[in-house]
């Protein structure tokens, strides 16, 4: 069943085999948001093709026809229109089959409002202590994944739950390191995800405060320390977000680094330590006071 919005009574998620009238009627939540149309446009003028039009120019095209389509514009004006924003020109009978709900780009995919807090939970979790990526079947985009990799149960679970809010179906597996170490990862397929998580500078630094705010939390989850109020990650844009929004909420805070890498083949590390002044507005934030015991000092 769709999770259901306790506030105004709509569906914020919808998994792969619901009707496509509820999956539309999500996206149609998502299409007016400035972020995320904005992201969207960008990944289907940038990305890249394999073999046939990328999921994000099919979808683009979709949306966008609706809209045009509703507006009074013929099949090839709309058809136009879609070319020369995103540089893909949709055949008739496709437009046809769009428009009359036949056969549509939401067919397979899991849909959620990207306006829920639990979005920025799950994009700070994948990008601290994960990863996405795209997955081909014979030379062709078959589905997008995001994996999580940690030890913690309880984080693991908070993963699963989340993915469940935003209809989306988990997978577990037992792995090792070369330490023989061993530990979870956990992993969730979903095209939209992955647009967010590719393009997540962009998006949650126009993203409402809460879904900011999750952002935060999840990043902290994966990759702080609340005994020094510190994030560490490799990856500077991540760092740069993280000080831009934490300025944007009023925590001050420094951007140390880059360290020197730990060993070959690794890179430098930075960190954002969040000053002492500000660590009780920063815990009121994201409210990591209520989260696992090993992250509250």
């Amino acid at each position: 069943m769709p999770e259901v919005n306790s506030v105004d009574n709509e569906p914020i998620a919808a998994p792969r085999n619901a009707p496509l009238e509820l999956k539309l009627r999500i996206m149609l939540r998502n299409w007016p948001y400035p972020e995320f149309r904005e992201i969207l446009s960008k990944e289907a003028r940038e990305g890249k093709d394999y073999k046939c039009s990328s999921v994000f120019k099919r979808l683009y095209g979709y949306l966008r026809a609706l809209e045009l389509h509703r507006a009074g514009l013929s099949y090839n004006e709309v058809a136009g229109a879609v070319r020369g924003e995103v540089g893909f020109r949709p055949s008739k009978s496709e437009l046809s089959y769009w428009l009359r709900g036949v056969c549509t780009p939401l067919g397979r995919m899991s849909v959620f409002d990207v306006h829920q807090p639990e979005v920025g939970l799950i994009m700070g979790l994948v990008l601290s202590d994960g990863n996405e990526h795209r997955c081909y079947h014979r030379g062709r985009i078959d589905h997008t994944r995001g994996e999580l990799y940690n030890s913690d149960e309880a984080l693991l679970e908070m993963f699963r739950e989340v993915c469940d809010k935003l209809g989306l179906s988990t997978y577990r597996r037992r792995c090792e390191t070369g330490f023989k170490l061993e530990y979870w990862r956990a992993e969730t397929t979903s095209t939209l995800l992955y647009l967010l998580l590719k393009r997540f500078d962009e998006f949650i630094t126009k993203a409402p405060a809460d879904v900011q705010q999750e952002f935060i939390k999840g990043l902290w989850l994966g990759d702080g320390c609340l005994s020094v109020c510190e994030l560490r990650n490799t990856d500077l844009r991540i760092i740069n977000v993280v000080s831009t929004l934490l300025k944007m909420h009023g925590v001050e805070h420094s951007v140390l680094g880059p360290y020197p890498p730990c060993g070959l083949g690794k890179k430098p590390m930075y960190a954002v330590y969040v000053w002492k002044q500000s660590r009780e507005r920063f815990l009121k934030l994201t409210g990591l006071t209520e989260s696992p015991p090993r992250l509250v000092q």
